[in-house]
């Protein structure tokens, strides 16, 4: 390869060893989000609100990281690339905190949980920054991107699957069906451990066939002029905003899904069958957002599917307050087809945003001489995180303010309102704002071609010139 991206498309090995990595990120990340409240509340007794706040400044600490690590990443020098020696270093941090997190030792208190959050977070951002920088640069294709996003996004729909029927599985083996549902200690424990076993093989796999591309070495940059660069980045500048929208919206949802499938909708453990069918929705409609980015542009797939998915959510309000009061057995039915048309959309923006990122890197580097992927990509993770940090800060104190009590089966109708508004209303409102915002998005598939043409001519002559100067 010469240069970053690389015009020869990946061999389908490639594209699933590279992907596959994000597993078992996908088997700890998603309970992170979705278990960790409930298990710390509920099953070990923390207060609800102080969890909420726990999580945030856990989060906080990403400000720091996520852009130190980035700029590390991208002036990282060695036999092995400038990717793959920071993945494998946030691969034992993620071992170890794992297990030290869903198979918790000693007294578990605040300042325990606060530990190992924050342990698993750092771990994750070791291997996340530089992992999608890396996809960033495998190619330099307006459609070739896409693919490696949708392998990617592939694998981590199957991940998530995982992470969603391992705790059912690991209850059921261990004969602790009762111990706590999928928030128990048997059902969780057993994600600590997938993540220990499985996250070193699909390192090794990926590091072993997935090539990184020969880059041109360019001057580096300041820091604060790069940054300054960065955000007179129109295209940038979109990204961020509509990640911040999205990402406060998603946060607020996901945190109190388990919630609100056991206290308002009243479907219990069957609320894991809806998150199961969610993703495996999202495995099928996958290609579907591959092939539509490349037709109408990455931007417009975007929101073709978020106006697909809101109208649908829309109707969780309907079903509550409507089919539930005359018909009760009807409730899990309209759940399941409401997450149907939501897992067919849910691939779209996983897969086109990184490919989307990819392009507007190219930009980036035009305006500011260095090859930087892993920075644009670290900070906006930092914005993206710093979002979600607030979004479980916003959703859970509120609920408690409410008067919701996660271990109650009473709680007051203000409270179940307050549930209902965290998980849909207040993430509608959030996510029309995002999608309004991506779709002025500038970046055709027209202009990216031009971008990467000129691109390819500046590294072509700092090529020729260091061959120079080294003859």
């Amino acid at each position: 390869m010469t240069g970053e991206g690389s015009q020869k498309p990946l061999t389908g090995w490639q594209l699933v060893a590279y992907g596959q990595l994000v597993i078992p990120l996908a088997v700890i990340g998603l309970p992170v989000a979705v278990y960790i409240p409930p298990f710390y509340s509920s099953t070990l007794g923390l207060d609800l609100a102080a969890v909420g706040v726990i999580l945030m400044l856990a989060r906080i600490s990403d400000v720091i990281t996520d852009p130190l690590i980035g700029r590390l990443s991208d002036r990282t020098r060695t036999r092995w690339g400038r990717r793959r020696p920071w993945v494998a270093a946030g691969v034992p941090l993620m071992v170890i905190s794992s297990l030290m997190l869903f198979v918790p030792q000693g007294e578990v208190t605040n300042l325990y949980l606060l530990t190992w959050i924050a342990a698993i977070y750092l771990g994750y951002t070791l291997i996340t920054i530089p992992y999608g920088a890396w996809g960033a640069e495998l190619s330099g294709d307006y459609k070739e991107r896409n693919r490696i996003t949708g392998s990617r996004e592939i694998f981590l729909l199957i991940g998530l699957l995982i992470a969603i029927s391992a705790p059912i599985a690991g209850a059921y083996w261990t004969g602790a069906e009762d111990d706590g549902g999928a928030a128990g200690r048997s059902a969780v424990g057993i994600l600590g451990w997938l993540t220990a076993v499985m996250l070193p093989i699909c390192a090794l796999l990926a590091f072993a066939s997935v090539p990184e591309p020969r880059i041109v070495e360019t001057k580096p940059i300041p820091f604060r002029r790069g940054l300054r660069v960065a955000m007179r980045n129109g295209p940038f500048r979109i990204v961020l905003l509509s990640s911040i929208f999205g990402a406060l919206a998603g946060s607020i949802n996901i945190g109190v899904v388990i919630f609100f499938f056991e206290h308002v909708a009243g479907i219990g453990q069957a609320g894991t069958i809806l998150i199961f069918t969610l993703f495996v929705a999202g495995v099928l409609g996958s290609p579907i957002w591959v092939w539509l980015g490349g037709r109408i542009g990455k931007h417009r797939a975007i929101a073709v599917a978020g106006f697909a998915s809101m109208f649908v959510f829309a109707l969780v309000p309907v079903v509550i307050y409507v089919v539930k009061p005359a018909s009760p057995e009807m409730v899990l039915p309209c759940l399941f087809f409401i997450n149907v048309v939501q897992g067919l959309a849910l691939g779209a923006a996983p897969i086109l945003g990184p490919s989307i990122m990819a392009d507007v890197v190219d930009l980036d580097t035009l305006k500011s001489g260095e090859s930087r992927a892993a920075f644009l990509f670290a900070f906006l993770g930092m914005v993206r995180k710093s979002s979600e940090a607030l979004g479980v800060d916003i959703a859970l104190p509120i609920l408690s303010w409410m008067g919701f009590k996660a271990q109650s089966e009473s709680n007051s109708p203000e409270a179940l309102f307050a549930l209902l508004a965290m998980y849909c209303l207040v993430p509608l409102a959030l996510w029309l704002i995002s999608i309004a915002i991506i779709m002025r998005y500038p970046i055709t598939r027209e202009r990216q071609a031009r971008l990467r043409a000129a691109l390819e001519r500046r590294t072509s002559r700092r090529a020729q010139l260091h061959r120079m100067m080294a003859d």
